[in-house]
């Protein structure tokens, strides 16, 4: 069998989207109210397969080297200024 995919959350979400997401995936969250620092955020990437993250994150080409496995970054939000689309895109294909 093989192993869950890892999705790093930056924040707590409602309970519904996180068992959805635990449902498929090996999940875990920064539990805080605030965003994580950099250094937990890129410590946490490192070995993601998926990022749910929520503004203001950023996500920027510090984040996108940092994450050897990342497949799929999402946001919780509306819009997503916050992710960086031009460092994304190169390393997502």
């Amino acid at each position: 069998m093989q192993p869950k995919p890892r999705v790093f959350v930056t924040r707590r979400i409602p309970d519904a989207g996180l068992e959805m997401l635990r449902t498929a995936c090996d999940v875990c969250v920064w539990e805080e109210t605030t965003p994580p620092p950099a250094s937990v955020l890129l410590s946490n990437v490192a070995d993601a397969d998926g990022l749910l993250c929520l503004h203001p994150d950023t996500i920027d080409a510090t984040v996108f080297d940092a994450a050897r496995r990342l497949k799929v970054v999402s946001a919780y939000a509306v819009g997503y200024d916050n992710i960086d689309i031009e460092s994304a895109t190169p390393r997502m294909f």
